[in-house]
């Protein structure tokens, strides 16, 4: 059985806090502070390591729907390298939508009514992007296109098994907290909260060398 969170860890793709509080925290786009974070890129980045997840038993291979899938579309940047190599093992196209204002758009593809579409996603945190991925493929195709009721991911640290009704099938479940800044425990502890992928070598630093809040 293959230790796939351990891959993750050796790899950088999942950085979780030690709890000392000379190191920093993640500071999440979303404005949340975490005691940890997911980069999926550093998996997507090896051809070979993710086509293993999507093939073997114990990897996404059991977790694909049955039938025929027309599309796979994730959400850019992240879920396009991911769409894109699931489409290519299932033999079906691939697509994703891109930010449109506050939306997300399906501009670039044309899915006809009728074709049955599989959403994905690298690492589904809250699901916001999901949800508009979601809707902006049923706006491009008046809701005529079937979305297959699950969503497929590396990655699940919403805490969640459904997200609007999709079931959400993921690798990964890790157990990653987030706190509104004004309740962070980990910043009255005295730890920075900070953006990861521009302060990953603080994050990651051995200790002594490590960020320390001013």
């Amino acid at each position: 059985m293959t230790n796939w969170f351990s891959d993750f860890i050796r790899t950088g793709a999942i950085w979780l806090h030690d709890g000392n509080p000379e190191r920093p925290h993640a500071l999440l786009a979303s404005g949340l502070h975490s005691d940890g974070f997911v980069n999926c890129s550093k998996i997507t980045q090896d051809p070979a390591l993710l086509r293993r997840i999507l093939t073997t038993h114990d990897g996404l291979k059991s977790k694909l729907p049955s039938g025929q899938v027309d599309w796979v579309i994730g959400s850019a940047l992240g879920a396009v390298t991911f769409a894109y190599a699931l489409a290519e093992v299932i033999g079906a196209r691939a697509a994703f939508t891109e930010k449109d204002g506050e939306l997300m758009s399906l501009a670039r593809f044309e899915v006809t009514a009728g074709q049955r579409v599989l959403v994905v996603e690298d690492v589904l945190s809250t699901g916001g992007s999901t949800v508009k991925t979601i809707a902006g493929i049923e706006a491009a195709t008046a809701q005529h296109a079937e979305i297959l009721p699950l969503i497929v991911c590396m990655v699940n640290r919403s805490g969640n098994a459904t997200l609007n009704g999709y079931e959400i099938r993921a690798l990964l479940t890790p157990e990653i907290k987030t706190w509104k800044p004004a309740e962070c425990p980990l910043c009255q502890l005295g730890s920075g909260a900070v953006r990861p992928k521009t302060h990953w070598r603080e994050l990651t630093a051995v200790l002594g060398t490590a960020f320390r809040r001013a």
